[in-house]
């Protein structure tokens, strides 16, 4: 049976979507504004998981956009005004960050999700050798994994697709040129 691409596509969608694979549950505690320990308890994690240290990834990934945007309207553009974004970029990052505007949006799903005794276990292990380990790999840990999704998807999708079709025709559902 030949592969349909809608149903490869959703195929595709569907798999290399992580939520299939793990859903979250909020905890117990859902309250709108953390208290003052949480906070500190996030900042903690925050910066013991290195989540803190991201200023330079951000700049590069605004800068690299904002390059992108102004190079479709001027492909020739400057040293000197490659220099001035990037600049630029960065003291805004760094000032926004300063002021914990971006924290100040994920501290509340931090609290949504984890109560004051899960932070401080959280902060405890990751500075464990274990946990600075885990810190350490996790960013190609998950790298890795993703594209072995990926190429899990890829391979088990045209068997998918193929059931789904089987299962189409036996039921009498038309698909694709075969809708009226």
């Amino acid at each position: 049976m030949k592969l349909k691409p809608t149903l490869a596509l959703l195929c595709l969608i569907v798999l290399s979507s992580h939520s299939v694979f793990a859903e979250e549950e909020p905890s117990a505690n859902t309250s709108k504004e953390p208290s003052a320990e949480k906070l500190e308890a996030i900042r903690e994690l925050m910066q013991v998981t290195g989540a803190q240290a991201n200023r330079e990834e951000f700049s590069t990934a605004f800068t690299q956009q904002m390059l992108a945007m102004i190079r479709r309207n001027d492909p020739d553009l400057s040293e000197e005004a490659v220099k001035i974004v990037t600049d630029e970029v960065a003291i805004m990052v760094n000032k926004e960050l300063d002021e914990e505007s971006l924290q100040l949006m994920i501290f509340p799903i931090y609290a949504k999700y984890l109560t004051l005794d899960e932070l401080n276990g959280l902060i405890e292990f990751n500075k464990s050798a274990v946990g600075k380990k885990a810190n350490q790999v996790m960013p190609k840990l998950l790298e890795e994994s993703l594209e072995a999704a990926q190429v899990w998807a890829q391979m088990i999708c045209p068997n998918i697709s193929d059931r789904v079709l089987v299962r189409f025709k036996e039921e009498g559902i038309p698909v694709g040129s075969n809708r009226n």
